[in-house]
């Protein structure tokens, strides 16, 4: 587990608590990485969508998209409890 889930928690006794909480939600968070995982196929075949060009502006919904994709990265990881914490 990723230490962001408990680095607000300074008492190690409801640390472990709040751990238990978030393994136990673990297919709820699985069910939610699907849904990350959707929007970002969902988000790339818009991106290669040629039409795209055809709009104005399309730049700037590129940086919008790309945004997007950043953050859907980040929560996708956060959100896979099997993941290890590299330091």
């Amino acid at each position: 587990m990723i230490g962001a889930w408990t680095k607000h928690i300074k008492d190690p006794e409801e640390k472990k608590r709040f751990e238990n909480q978030v393994l136990g939600a673990k297919s709820v968070l699985e069910r939610l990485q699907e849904l990350v995982l959707e929007d970002e196929a969902t988000l790339y075949r818009a991106e290669i969508d040629t039409s795209t060009y055809d709009k104005p502006n399309w730049d700037y919904r590129q940086a919008h998209r790309n945004g997007f994709r950043s953050c859907l990265f980040k929560y996708a990881k956060l959100i896979d409890l099997d993941q290890q914490e590299t330091k």
